[in-house]
């Protein structure tokens, strides 16, 4: 999982695509929750990308800065599943927005990492 994040990071460092990287951290956090519904209920996740079911599903207490982060992160993963978002999220991607969820991103993932 961690070459997930060193691929999100990537992206933001190039300077291009910030959405993307977004998109990029979801999908990290969503195959970590997805991993603790598995452990947790010894049952396939179910198909989806919502990032606060799946942490209601693992059983994870969050406080209101994760909550508010995961449905942040919850946009991004609409980039490319369905590209009529795509012009705002592209907007709002901004590089001060991204950095401040990439640093977050590194939070959460030790976080959940710890949990398991």
């Amino acid at each position: 999982m961690k070459c997930t994040i060193v691929t999100s990071v990537d992206i933001f460092q190039s300077g291009k695509n910030f959405h993307y990287s977004l998109f990029i951290a979801h999908l990290c956090i969503e195959k970590l929750l997805k991993a603790f519904v598995t452990k947790n209920t010894k049952q396939i996740p179910p198909k989806t990308h919502n990032l606060l079911r799946l942490a209601d599903l693992a059983d994870l207490e969050l406080d209101d800065e994760k909550i508010s982060f995961f449905e942040q992160l919850n946009q991004f993963q609409m980039d490319t599943r369905y590209p009529d978002e795509k012009f705002e999220l592209y907007k709002m991607a901004t590089k001060e927005f991204t950095a401040d969820r990439i640093k977050k991103l590194k939070e959460i993932h030790v976080w959940l990492i710890s949990k398991i």
